[in-house]
Protein backbone atom coordinates (compact mmCIF):
# COMPACT_ATOMS: atom_id res chain seq x y z
CA UNK A 1 0.00 0.00 0.00
CA UNK A 2 1.48 3.69 -0.77
CA UNK A 3 2.60 6.36 2.04
CA UNK A 4 -0.38 8.30 2.44
CA UNK A 5 -3.16 6.04 1.54
CA UNK A 6 -5.31 4.70 4.41
CA UNK A 7 -6.59 0.94 5.02
CA UNK A 8 -10.00 -0.15 3.29
CA UNK A 9 -12.56 0.99 5.78
CA UNK A 10 -13.32 -2.23 7.21
CA UNK A 11 -10.05 -2.38 8.59
CA UNK A 12 -9.61 1.76 9.82
CA UNK A 13 -11.42 0.77 13.14
CA UNK A 14 -9.19 -1.75 14.27
CA UNK A 15 -6.22 -1.99 12.36
CA UNK A 16 -3.01 -0.82 14.26
CA UNK A 17 -5.00 -1.96 17.49
CA UNK A 18 -2.95 -4.57 18.46
CA UNK A 19 0.13 -6.72 17.40
CA UNK A 20 -1.92 -8.96 15.67
CA UNK A 21 -3.25 -6.23 13.48
CA UNK A 22 -0.58 -4.08 13.53
CA UNK A 23 -0.20 -1.76 10.43
CA UNK A 24 2.15 -2.45 7.50
CA UNK A 25 4.90 -0.33 6.37
CA UNK A 26 2.88 2.31 4.37
CA UNK A 27 -0.29 2.19 5.63
CA UNK A 28 -1.96 5.37 7.25
CA UNK A 29 -3.20 4.85 10.63
CA UNK A 30 -5.79 7.36 12.09
CA UNK A 31 -6.08 7.66 15.25
CA UNK A 32 -7.14 10.49 18.44
CA UNK A 33 -5.22 11.02 21.50
CA UNK A 34 -6.22 13.33 24.63
CA UNK A 35 -4.36 16.68 26.04
CA UNK A 36 -5.08 18.34 29.16
CA UNK A 37 -4.79 18.04 32.86
CA UNK A 38 -6.45 16.65 35.52
CA UNK A 39 -7.94 19.55 36.52
CA UNK A 40 -9.89 20.57 33.27
CA UNK A 41 -11.77 18.27 30.45
CA UNK A 42 -9.50 16.88 27.90
CA UNK A 43 -8.92 17.81 24.23
CA UNK A 44 -9.37 15.50 21.57
CA UNK A 45 -7.17 15.73 18.60
CA UNK A 46 -6.87 13.51 15.18
CA UNK A 47 -3.73 12.05 14.46
CA UNK A 48 -2.32 10.38 11.13
CA UNK A 49 0.79 8.12 11.61
CA UNK A 50 2.25 6.06 9.15
CA UNK A 51 5.34 4.26 8.92
CA UNK A 52 7.42 5.51 5.35
CA UNK A 53 10.82 3.53 5.18
CA UNK A 54 12.79 1.41 7.72
CA UNK A 55 16.35 1.02 7.40
CA UNK A 56 18.34 -1.68 9.69
CA UNK A 57 21.78 -2.70 10.20
CA UNK A 58 24.44 -1.65 7.88
CA UNK A 59 21.74 0.62 5.70
CA UNK A 60 20.91 2.75 9.13
CA UNK A 61 24.74 2.72 9.78
CA UNK A 62 25.21 3.89 6.22
CA UNK A 63 22.58 6.56 6.64
CA UNK A 64 23.59 7.79 10.25
CA UNK A 65 27.18 8.47 8.75
CA UNK A 66 25.60 10.38 5.44
CA UNK A 67 24.23 12.78 8.54
CA UNK A 68 27.20 13.49 10.54
CA UNK A 69 26.02 11.44 13.35
CA UNK A 70 28.29 9.51 15.21
CA UNK A 71 27.96 9.04 18.58
CA UNK A 72 26.14 5.96 18.28
CA UNK A 73 26.31 3.45 21.22
CA UNK A 74 24.20 0.11 20.82
CA UNK A 75 23.98 -2.98 23.49
CA UNK A 76 25.97 -5.68 22.88
CA UNK A 77 24.31 -8.02 20.11
CA UNK A 78 22.06 -5.26 19.06
CA UNK A 79 21.80 -3.60 15.77
CA UNK A 80 20.77 -0.18 15.25
CA UNK A 81 17.07 0.43 13.43
CA UNK A 82 16.05 3.42 11.97
CA UNK A 83 12.28 4.75 11.26
CA UNK A 84 10.77 7.63 8.82
CA UNK A 85 7.69 8.41 9.94
CA UNK A 86 4.93 10.60 8.43
CA UNK A 87 2.77 11.63 11.54
CA UNK A 88 0.09 14.67 11.14
CA UNK A 89 -1.31 16.48 14.33
CA UNK A 90 -4.86 17.74 13.46
CA UNK A 91 -7.39 20.26 14.79
CA UNK A 92 -9.41 18.69 17.27
CA UNK A 93 -12.06 16.25 17.83
CA UNK A 94 -13.90 17.15 20.73
CA UNK A 95 -13.03 19.76 23.64
CA UNK A 96 -13.12 22.99 24.57
CA UNK A 97 -10.21 24.51 22.86
CA UNK A 98 -7.94 25.88 25.46
CA UNK A 99 -4.96 23.67 24.87
CA UNK A 100 -2.66 26.03 23.29
CA UNK A 101 0.73 24.25 23.41
CA UNK A 102 2.26 22.90 20.69
CA UNK A 103 2.31 18.97 21.20
CA UNK A 104 5.77 17.77 20.88
CA UNK A 105 7.00 13.94 20.80
CA UNK A 106 8.97 12.76 23.38
CA UNK A 107 11.60 9.91 23.25
CA UNK A 108 9.33 7.70 25.05
CA UNK A 109 6.14 8.14 22.70
CA UNK A 110 7.78 5.35 20.25
CA UNK A 111 8.83 2.42 21.02
CA UNK A 112 10.49 -1.27 19.54
CA UNK A 113 8.71 -3.86 20.55
CA UNK A 114 9.51 -7.44 21.06
CA UNK A 115 7.71 -10.58 18.56
CA UNK A 116 5.33 -10.91 21.92
CA UNK A 117 4.91 -7.60 22.65
CA UNK A 118 5.79 -7.41 26.04
CA UNK A 119 9.66 -6.36 25.97
CA UNK A 120 10.46 -2.76 25.04
CA UNK A 121 13.75 -2.13 23.30
CA UNK A 122 16.03 0.84 24.93
CA UNK A 123 16.54 3.68 22.72
CA UNK A 124 20.39 3.98 21.53
CA UNK A 125 22.47 5.95 23.17
CA UNK A 126 23.17 9.08 20.62
CA UNK A 127 24.21 12.98 20.61
CA UNK A 128 21.12 13.63 18.75
CA UNK A 129 18.41 11.65 16.63
CA UNK A 130 19.36 11.68 12.81
CA UNK A 131 17.37 14.58 10.39
CA UNK A 132 15.13 15.31 10.18
CA UNK A 133 14.27 14.14 13.53
CA UNK A 134 10.57 13.52 14.77
CA UNK A 135 11.90 13.75 18.21
CA UNK A 136 11.26 17.31 20.07
CA UNK A 137 9.55 18.42 17.12
CA UNK A 138 6.80 21.12 17.78
CA UNK A 139 3.51 20.23 16.12
CA UNK A 140 0.59 22.50 15.60
CA UNK A 141 -2.81 21.68 14.52
CA UNK A 142 -2.64 20.77 10.56
CA UNK A 143 0.79 20.26 10.79
CA UNK A 144 1.84 17.22 9.08
CA UNK A 145 5.89 16.14 9.21
CA UNK A 146 7.97 13.21 8.05
CA UNK A 147 10.91 12.17 10.70
CA UNK A 148 13.56 9.93 11.79
CA UNK A 149 13.51 7.85 14.84
CA UNK A 150 16.39 5.77 16.03
CA UNK A 151 15.81 2.63 17.74
CA UNK A 152 17.76 -0.90 18.54
CA UNK A 153 17.01 -4.40 18.40
CA UNK A 154 18.45 -7.63 18.97
CA UNK A 155 20.61 -8.50 15.90
CA UNK A 156 18.66 -10.61 13.24
CA UNK A 157 15.21 -10.05 14.41
CA UNK A 158 12.68 -10.38 11.92
CA UNK A 159 9.31 -9.34 13.67
CA UNK A 160 9.55 -6.41 16.33
CA UNK A 161 6.97 -3.82 16.18
CA UNK A 162 6.94 -0.22 16.28
CA UNK A 163 4.20 1.41 19.04
CA UNK A 164 2.82 4.58 19.36
CA UNK A 165 2.01 5.16 22.95
CA UNK A 166 -1.05 8.02 23.34
CA UNK A 167 -0.87 10.64 26.39
CA UNK A 168 -3.26 8.67 28.25
CA UNK A 169 -5.05 5.04 28.17
CA UNK A 170 -8.06 5.53 30.14
CA UNK A 171 -9.90 8.97 29.86
CA UNK A 172 -13.27 10.18 29.63
CA UNK A 173 -13.67 9.45 26.52
CA UNK A 174 -12.44 5.27 26.66
CA UNK A 175 -9.64 3.33 26.46
CA UNK A 176 -6.73 3.89 24.19
CA UNK A 177 -4.23 1.73 24.35
CA UNK A 178 -1.09 1.49 21.75
CA UNK A 179 -0.96 2.01 18.28
CA UNK A 180 0.88 -0.76 16.39
CA UNK A 181 3.15 -1.06 12.99
CA UNK A 182 4.99 -3.55 11.70
CA UNK A 183 8.44 -3.11 11.49
CA UNK A 184 9.56 -5.16 8.55
CA UNK A 185 7.19 -6.39 5.61
CA UNK A 186 4.94 -9.35 6.13
CA UNK A 187 6.46 -10.72 9.42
Amino acid sequence: MEVGKTAERRDVVTLGTGKDRAAEVGTTIKTKIERGDRYSAPEVYNLEISICEVLRGEGALEHLGKKGVSTLVLKAEFELVLVRVRFGFFSKGRGFGHQREPYKITEDCFAAVSPDGITEYEIPTMKRQPQPALINTPFVPGDVREGWVAFQIPEGEERAFLIFKRDYTENAYGFWGPVWFQLFPGR
